[in-house]
């Protein structure tokens, strides 16, 4: 009587535990790599409506509208959503169809075919989990030289 018990305590303590982590923004999935952050799920629509709302409420919000969503380089908002994920959700990997649902939630809808020709000419700025490959999404982050170019373009400095 008592394992049963104690099972049942032990069993709403985990769940209890899973909804803490999942409100408080801890990980995502459960087949998530904790050293490379990289998931072999896709990523979830809760990190994309995150990330959504986060450009909105975030330090630079007013900047990024002026600078960044009212203009039309193609650059700057792929980059603002990779930049938005590194900088608040421990730079989780994107791929082109995040970028796609991301820029579409903003009203600035970039399709992902685009999105991935446009990151060909930015991989200076990038970093992969893999090899691009016909057909497989591949997983996107911004490395340093990348952080430091989104300041560049929240500063008003083109090159």
């Amino acid at each position: 009587m008592a394992d049963k018990e104690l099972r049942k305590m032990l069993q709403q303590l985990d769940d209890h535990e899973r909804r803490i982590r999942l409100l408080e923004g801890g990980p995502r999935s459960k087949g998530q790599d904790r050293e490379t952050g990289q998931s072999d799920v896709d990523s979830s629509p809760d990190l994309v409506l995150s990330i959504v709302n986060k450009i909105s409420d975030c330090d630079e919000g007013e900047e990024i509208q002026r600078k960044i969503l009212d203009k039309k380089s193609m650059d700057a908002k792929i980059i603002l959503c990779l930049f938005i994920s590194h900088k608040y959700f421990d730079n989780a990997w994107l791929t082109t169809g995040d970028i796609e649902k991301i820029t579409s939630e903003l009203g600035i809808k970039i399709d992902k075919r685009n999105a991935a020709n446009k990151m060909k000419e930015i991989r200076q700025y990038l970093e992969s989990a893999s090899t691009r490959r016909k057909g497989q999404p591949t997983p996107y982050r911004l490395n340093r030289k990348g952080a430091n170019r989104f300041s560049e373009i929240l500063q008003g400095k083109q090159s």
